[in-house]
């Protein structure tokens, strides 16, 4: 149940392996609704670091936090491939989880998930491409009707490596799970949340080519959606952007519909459109929105919770079905 106007939403954070955990400081640093309680992290150094920005106890081992702490929620950066057995042992105890992206990297951790949430409301995964002021603007002329129906989306993802500021986590398939199942999560969500399709055939490759600087670490990959009776989409992530750029990665996504298309230029934070009454354009930007603020608006004031459960199953099933897809030959398969 949502806690009062008077009462505190105390959280923990599980694991601070992935710089996303800012999502989450950042945004408690601006509330007083809710507190961070205790801390666990497997890493000392990780750990020490956690303790000092949120004045909390810290554990090495999850399980003696929730043994020794009550906590509304907590929410999980880990190494990626450790993620899905606190998610579930979250769930087990009845936990609310909000999990950074991806909260597993194999389709048993995944099951393993799904059987303990057995249907309930306590779930959720960061996804904060959702929230941005261009992918807001665009669910908007979508919905519009402005660019008839959805042909087809094409979504870039490309990344920034430099290795040697890379934790060896990384370079490990056990603890990252790999590119597709990592990097795909994103533009899968927001292909499905601006379409509203909800079954068909996915389809992965992975480069043979290893990133500069590695020697087995995939440079790039693609997964190729089909949707039952409506569009594709063509995703493609990389660990190639030019360590020389000023951003991180110039990720973009075109949607091209029946009657225009739109280009989102997420680095940019530019939406263009054009139609065929109407000359390309950019759009002008609504205010966009903290990732991890929806979540604690849902927990602390009962707001609708903007990634519910099965669209972040979803999202992750596809992702990783893609990277399955690729280790087996670009053999398509089924997800809903």
């Amino acid at each position: 149940m949502p806690t009062s106007n008077s009462e505190t939403l105390d959280i923990a954070i599980i694991g601070a392996a992935h710089p996303h955990v800012e999502y989450v400081l950042s945004e408690i640093a601006n509330r007083t609704d809710v507190k961070v309680v205790a801390i666990a992290d497997h890493d000392a150094a990780r750990r020490a670091e956690l303790e000092r920005r949120t004045m909390a106890p810290g554990y090495a081992d999850p399980h003696a936090l929730l043994d020794a702490h009550q906590v509304r929620a907590a929410a999980v950066f880990t190494e990626f491939g450790l993620r899905a057995p606190i998610v579930a042992e979250l769930l087990r105890r009845g936990i609310f989880a909000i999990a950074d992206k991806p909260m597993a990297v194999t389709l048993p951790q995944l099951a393993a998930i799904e059987e303990t949430l057995a249907g309930r409301n306590l779930l959720t995964l960061l996804l904060e491409k959702r929230f941005y002021p261009v992918t807001l603007a665009l669910r908007s002329i979508i919905d519009s009707g402005e660019l008839g129906d959805v042909v087809s989306i094409t979504a870039t993802g490309p990344h920034k490596l430099v290795p040697s500021r890379r934790p060896a986590w990384m370079f490990e398939p056990s603890t990252y799970g790999g590119i597709l199942a990592d990097l795909t999560v994103h533009d899968i969500d927001l292909a499905l949340w601006l379409t509203g399709y909800t079954s068909g055939t996915v389809s992965g490759w992975i480069s043979p080519i290893a990133a500069a600087g590695t020697t087995d670490f995939p440079a790039l990959g693609r997964a190729i959606l089909a949707c039952d009776g409506g569009p594709q989409f063509a995703i493609e992530v990389d660990w190639i952007q030019p360590e020389a750029s000023p951003r991180h990665g110039d990720y973009a996504m075109r949607i091209s519909g029946t009657k225009g298309r739109a280009d989102v230029l997420f680095a940019e934070n530019k939406l263009l459109v054009e139609t065929a009454t109407r000359p390309l354009r950019e759009v002008d930007l609504p205010a966009g929105v903290s990732p991890a603020g929806f979540v604690f608006d849902h927990l602390a004031r009962g707001e609708t919770l903007q990634i519910p459960a099965n669209e972040a199953l979803r999202a992750t099933r596809i992702a990783i079905l893609a990277q399955e897809s690729a280790a087996n030959g670009g053999k398509p398969m089924r997800w809903s």
